[in-house]
């Protein structure tokens, strides 16, 4: 029996191919960036794994619809006239983009990489207590 490596060893997962999601160039290369933001920031708070690969991948598509939003709103602002009527509507891009701002804070939460959430999700790193003059004088009461 022969065994074969696979990517996603030492509690990382694989990194999803984009070009396979994405088409823009732009979009891949905000995918790959976003990519590795979480990876670093869930590997510095211990709390990268395997498991979380699948949570990742929704948090970068996310990501990168936000963005698409984003430019078009940017682009071509919040509020547009219809077309057959020249009524002003709110852009169904403003829509996508409050959307996929709701998926990222809740997915960021759940992953631990929001900054509230970020404390209670990872190891408790305890600091040495620093030493203070008084300590000399301080000694605790053995019962």
């Amino acid at each position: 029996m022969q065994l074969t490596s696979v990517d996603g060893g030492d509690g990382v997962p694989p990194e999803p191919d984009w070009t396979s999601q994405f088409a823009d160039e732009l979009d891949i290369a905000e995918a790959h960036e976003r990519w590795g933001i979480i990876e670093r920031e869930m590997k510095n708070a211990a709390t990268l794994a395997i498991v979380n690969g699948h949570a990742m991948q929704r948090l970068v598509e996310f990501y990168v619809e936000y963005r698409r939003a984003a430019r078009q709103i940017a682009e071509h602002g919040t509020i547009l006239k219809a077309r057959r009527t020249k009524v002003p509507q709110v852009s169904p891009y403003w829509t996508i983009m409050r959307q996929a701002d709701e998926h990222i804070r809740v997915l960021e939460a759940e992953l631990g990489i929001a900054p509230v959430r970020r404390a209670k999700a990872g190891k408790v790193q305890r600091g040495k207590k620093a030493q203070r003059a008084a300590d000399e004088f301080l000694r605790p009461v053995s019962k």
